[in-house]
């Protein structure tokens, strides 16, 4: 069976991949997509409408997500833990070099904060937690990432602090 998705192209069930990846641009930046299928398999009834609805609202989500990292950040959560420990632990050249193209006005966790980009959205059909949304001040920075965690309706259930 073949299917025509958002972002994707066409899946093509007979020729499986258990994930598939692709580019787009989302509010004028360059994010990576992929699309995972560890708990339903491309032939399965429901994923593509549930993709194709959350696909359509990837703006919306994404706004509902760096509002949840800025809450996350403001409450002292995984997102504070995360800034303070690359403004202690990150050798002082590479921050200054990030910190560079920040505001230089906003005290440096702020500067920080400010300077975190979506890079990646892994989706994940059939599972709790349906997408992944990936930040980072760039790979180049450091390797650790802040990620918002949503269900498949855009509804962020938690931040967390990945390496």
């Amino acid at each position: 069976m073949k299917t025509q998705i958002t972002h994707f192209g066409t899946i093509n069930s007979d020729t499986f991949q258990q994930s598939y990846e692709t580019r787009i641009t989302l509010d004028g930046h360059d994010v990576s997509l992929d699309l995972n299928f560890y708990t339903v398999s491309p032939d399965s009834a429901g994923w593509t409408a549930e993709y194709e609805n959350y696909a359509a609202l990837l703006p919306d989500y994404k706004r509902n997500v760096e509002a949840a990292i800025a809450d996350d950040f403001q409450k002292g959560g995984e997102t504070r833990k995360y800034i303070d420990f690359h403004l202690k632990e990150m050798p002082p050249a590479l921050l200054e070099r990030l910190m560079q193209s920040a505001d230089s006005s906003l005290p440096d966790d702020e500067r920080l904060l400010s300077l975190l980009k979506l890079k990646r959205i892994g989706f994940y059909p059939g599972d709790r937690l349906y997408a992944v949304w990936d930040y980072t001040p760039g790979w180049q920075f450091t390797d650790q990432l802040i990620v918002g965690n949503t269900d498949n309706e855009g509804k962020v259930k938690y931040v967390s602090w990945e390496c």
